[in-house]
């Protein structure tokens, strides 16, 4: 037993080696900005919006402070009274190039994916369209970076990212920083790149082409619906590494970190089933070593165990903490070395406890709205308490 054991450990560091060394140089930027052909298609940036969070002032400027030569910025809340709509009219200050639209009560998908669809109804000039969230900070050549790509040909669909730039050293900021990187690191290995509604844009072609406004009308959300629904037509979308927002955090609580993963992973459920099932092994590898290894070593501590296993214990540890301070390398802002060891070390317990989450239930709360959930991740109810 103790053999398998092991052998789960060194293939998690193997796992963990891989990922790092095929993902860095993405999430360092790639080979810089894209370059922009003469020509720019008119391109509209949808971005659903709503409350009146902290920094919130900053991401919606920076979505408008763009160097793109011809663009529309459509802003889209549910209510008119939603206080999203009053910041975005005072941070645009009459810009002719942004457009706040109100989309109403979403019943039949996900209210974010209803604001989406009206913003596109409201874009009806645009060649390319841009799809942006609210909360991240973007450069001003990120629609250059995002539609360059597309301008050219070189492709019909195009992704960013994201990264945390950690403002504290709290476990739960550190934890969110490491699971955002993690999924950084996924995006340019294109056998499995999938598209992040936080930053992604499409030409109207292909949008319509690959029926995106049929899938998102029923579905509980946009990007993760659009991965299964892309690869029907052979499609993947092109990660653009310069095409990366920054989202600073500070102060993450225990519970937000808590139910902003689970989200994630319930999406997974609901709209890649078999991706879901083929994830409780992976989940496995990722969380079950450093606590056998933990216990192993605790329990040779205190007399209950074998020295070779605790010596292969430490081992492992050791390896697993320097594989840890090689991700510290990519995060956008250092935090000191046990902070960010102590959040990238809960980071792997926290997946498994938010995976174990996901098996009781099919219902996703988001915002004060609960959405009945069924296969495909297709919205069977939308429930307003």
């Amino acid at each position: 037993m103790e053999g398998f054991v092991f052998g789960v450990m060194a293939a998690q560091l193997v796992v963990l080696a891989a990922l790092f060394l095929l993902g860095r140089k993405h999430v360092r930027g790639g080979d810089g900005p894209e370059a922009m052909p003469e020509a720019c298609p008119r391109a509209a940036v949808i971005v659903p919006v709503t409350g009146d969070t902290p920094g919130m002032r900053q991401a919606v400027a920076s979505l408008i402070d763009q160097d793109y030569p011809d663009f529309l910025a459509v802003f889209v809340v549910a209510e008119a009274a939603d206080p999203a709509a009053d910041l975005v009219a005072g941070v645009a200050r009459a810009d002719p190039r942004v457009q706040v639209v109100v989309a109403g009560r979403a019943e039949a998908c996900g209210q974010k994916n209803h604001n989406i669809l009206a913003g596109l109804r409201a874009a009806h000039t645009a060649d390319v369209f841009v799809f942006c969230d609210s909360t991240h900070v973007a450069d001003r050549h990120f629609v250059t970076n995002l539609v360059a790509p597309i301008a050219r040909g070189d492709a019909p669909m195009t992704s960013g990212f994201h990264k945390v730039v950690p403002g504290d050293g709290a476990t739960a900021t550190v934890g969110m920083a490491v699971t955002c990187l993690a999924l950084h690191l996924l995006q340019p290995i294109r056998a499995i790149t999938q598209p992040w509604g936080g930053a992604m844009a499409v030409s109207r072609q292909a949008f319509d082409r690959f029926g995106l406004a049929r899938l998102w009308g029923q579905n509980i959300v946009d990007d993760f619906s659009m991965g299964p629904h892309l690869h029907t037509f052979g499609v993947a979308a092109w990660p653009v590494a310069a095409a990366c927002l920054q989202t600073p955090l500070t102060k993450v609580s225990l519970a937000r970190w808590d139910d902003w993963l689970t989200r994630q992973l319930l999406y997974l459920k609901f709209c890649i089933p078999p991706g879901w099932i083929v994830s409780i092994a992976a989940v496995l590898l990722l969380a079950a070593p450093p606590v056998a290894a933990a216990t192993m070593l605790a329990a040779w501590i205190f007399g209950a165990g074998c020295g070779a296993g605790a010596a292969l214990s430490a081992v492992y540890l050791a390896a697993f903490a320097g594989l840890g301070l090689c991700f510290r390398s990519l995060c956008p802002r250092r935090v000191g070395v046990l902070a960010w060891l102590r959040g990238y070390a809960a980071t792997f317990l926290m997946l498994g406890w938010c995976f174990g989450r996901t098996f009781t239930t099919n219902t996703m709360s988001w915002r004060g709205i609960r959405y009945k959930v069924g296969w495909g991740g297709v919205v069977m109810r939308v429930i307003r308490d």
